[in-house]
């Protein structure tokens, strides 16, 4: 937290961002080091969900990723049609009222 208040002391707003990507890193690490093998930790440990009893068949894992791939390259095609789309020169002048108005006028 300290390197975020740093850098943006001295206006590094990319530096903030890394270093708050960092810290959260680091704590989501730590919780998951001081864990392990846990899941799920119970009052019981015979009730504690373990890395070992909450995985899935072999089945459901090579399906999941199968699926997992389909849906990735789906989300990058339309991420990428997104971004053709809108791509180009914006100016603020240009309202979608004044275009309207400038069709009308074009017809009489």
């Amino acid at each position: 937290m300290a390197g975020v208040f740093f850098t943006l002391r001295k206006g590094n707003e990319r530096g903030a961002f890394f270093a708050s990507c960092a810290y959260l890193a680091g704590i989501l690490t730590s919780v998951v080091s001081g864990v392990y093998p846990l899941v799920l930790p119970a009052r019981n440990p015979a009730y504690s969900l373990t890395i070992w009893n909450t995985k899935a068949s072999a089945y459901g894992l090579k399906i999941g990723l199968v699926w997992w791939a389909i849906a990735v390259i789906l989300a990058l095609a339309y991420t990428t049609l997104v971004y053709r789309s809108f791509a180009g020169k914006w100016s603020s002048t240009r309202t979608p009222t004044a275009t309207v108005t400038e069709k009308k006028s074009q017809m009489h």
